[in-house]
């Protein structure tokens, strides 16, 4: 892959927006070339409620990112998540009247996703990702990769990730309306997995665990690949709301006085220290015991992470099979003892997951954080996209410029279950 050829990620969330520029270097790793971020005020739990604010915010980021990296921003790889993203899984089947003398060919099964692709959905609804879980052969054999084998009856089963149409909408033309063209747009809890999962989690099977400011995305790989998906329409954010409305204090200082005073562990929490709250807007100054602030937040992250996260794994079916324990991402996994919580209540190993897969060394200390594992997924997304998309090109086909304003929607990985199909050109062409 040429130096020359620029790729960016743009990550519209509940409390920020952020753009990355980057290529791929000499050794083949993702280099950043500049980043922009600034505050989202237009987004509630990772929906564009504010089409003005949020333009705002994404022109403000574009143009700092654009200012450091030095270069010119015509098009972007962009983010989705919120609580419109709804996952169901399907059954398509496929007889193969010579199936005992003929092998399964790929074509066979890019029939089957396209097939997919034509399922009828609910009024609004639009497919963002299908996920290949697994195939059965003949009733017989189960596998992940059909290709090569031989049967006459092959079954798969697919998770459909599906958004709403007019969500989808709105982060077309938000980013149009600062005068860019929309790339493709990935389900955050993939992107984010490219930037922080190590292949052998994935091949073992790994729970992902995305906690940002408006949602909690989860999703979960085993044998090497994505399988499963959901979002938790709650993040940070609802824990900072707990915290402001029962000291009676500003969203603002109750997220300062989170971060600085803030444990999801009552027993970590220095019994004997009493945090001042100032005075403001002429009420009296309050005192509250960092104790009782451990109290408010343990009982805030259980019933809203913790609890639906456990009714997320008992339905995913893949309960039994996370042997590569649980990754905590995102700015909520900073908050101090939360990964000690998850921990203890899942009972599963966990880690805090920092954007360290295939990036280059060069990757800034500001960067090498938790809250930017989306939006460097998404860059990292686009460069291993345009890569196997050339791949498969014929030799005769030129070189396209990812950068250049022409909207592509499909992207394509080694095997099938790495092929995520995503966006529907004709949804983009015709979005306003």
């Amino acid at each position: 892959m040429e130096d020359s050829e620029i790729f960016v990620g743009l990550d519209i969330g509940t409390t920020k927006i952020v753009t990355v520029v980057g290529h791929a270097n000499e050794d083949g790793k993702v280099e950043v070339l500049g980043y922009g971020k600034t505050e989202s005020t237009g987004v509630q739990h990772g929906l564009i409620r504010n089409i003005i604010k949020t333009v705002d915010g994404i022109k403000k980021s574009l143009e700092i990112a654009q200012e450091h990296s030095n270069e010119q921003i015509e098009s972007i790889y962009a983010g989705i998540a919120g609580r419109h993203i709804k996952s169901s899984e399907y059954k398509h089947e496929i007889k193969r009247f010579n199936g005992k003398e003929t092998i399964i060919q790929q074509e066979e099964i890019d029939k089957m996703l396209q097939d997919m692709e034509g399922i009828l959905l609910p009024a609004g609804e639009k497919i963002i990702t299908i996920i290949p879980q697994r195939f059965v052969i003949d009733n017989e054999r189960e596998t992940n990769e059909p290709v090569g084998e031989m049967g006459e009856l092959v079954i798969g089963y697919f998770q459909i990730i599906t958004g709403d149409e007019n969500e989808i909408k709105k982060i077309v033309r938000c980013v149009n309306e600062a005068e860019i063209n929309v790339e493709d747009i990935i389900l955050e809890p993939i992107a984010s997995g490219l930037a922080c999962l190590s292949d052998e989690e994935k091949k073992r099977g790994v729970l992902l665990i995305d906690i940002g400011g408006g949602t909690t995305d989860i999703a979960i790989y085993y044998q090497g690949n994505p399988v499963f998906s959901e979002v938790i329409p709650f993040g940070g954010n609802v824990i900072t709301k707990d915290i402001a409305s029962i000291c009676q204090i500003t969203d603002d200082l109750a997220e300062t006085i989170k971060i600085k005073y803030g444990t999801c562990i009552e027993e970590k929490s220095n019994r004997n220290n009493i945090i001042t709250i100032p005075q403001f807007y002429g009420n009296e100054s309050k005192q509250i015991s960092e104790q009782y602030l451990a109290k408010i937040i343990y009982t805030r992250v259980q019933e809203s992470i913790i609890r639906p996260i456990k009714t997320i794994i008992e339905h995913s079916g893949y309960k039994d099979k996370l042997q590569g324990g649980i990754v905590l991402t995102g700015g909520g996994s900073t908050l101090r003892h939360i990964k000690e919580l998850i921990q203890y209540e899942l009972s599963k190993p966990t880690r805090i997951g920092k954007p360290d897969i295939g990036f280059s060394h060069s990757l800034s200390n500001n960067l090498r954080h938790p809250m930017y594992v989306t939006v460097l997924g998404l860059l990292k997304y686009a460069i291993l996209k345009t890569e196997k998309e050339r791949e498969q090109a014929p030799v005769s086909k030129p070189k396209k410029k990812n950068n250049k304003g022409k909207k592509s929607t499909t992207n394509s990985e080694n095997g099938i279950f790495k092929k995520i199909e995503t966006f529907f050109t004709n949804l983009l062409e015709s979005t306003p």
